[in-house]
């Protein structure tokens, strides 16, 4: 499998994983690898982090969108000032 963001600039590197968001194929290069942390339910319905954290990898639109829907105002204070002249 080829690196599809590579692909798109005309280049052919070798894909070494697969966004989580949208299944694109992605190279080291391209691969946005962030930590994932898993939670458990013990007694008395208290929730404790499980450790080592789960990975997550995701190409760089997926990676952009994902930190627009956790932080929207900030986001929409980014395409305001992208419009302005």
């Amino acid at each position: 499998m080829i690196c599809f963001d590579c692909a798109t600039h005309g280049e052919a590197s070798s894909a070494v994983a697969v966004c989580v968001g949208c299944g694109a194929g992605l190279c080291l290069e391209h691969a946005h690898v962030n930590p994932r942390w898993l939670t458990r339910t013990m007694a008395i319905d208290r929730t404790v982090s499980v450790e080592p954290p789960a990975r997550v990898v995701r190409c760089g639109l997926c990676t952009h969108a994902e930190e627009a829907a956790a932080h929207p105002a900030a986001s929409a204070n980014e395409r305001r000032a992208k419009a302005r002249p």
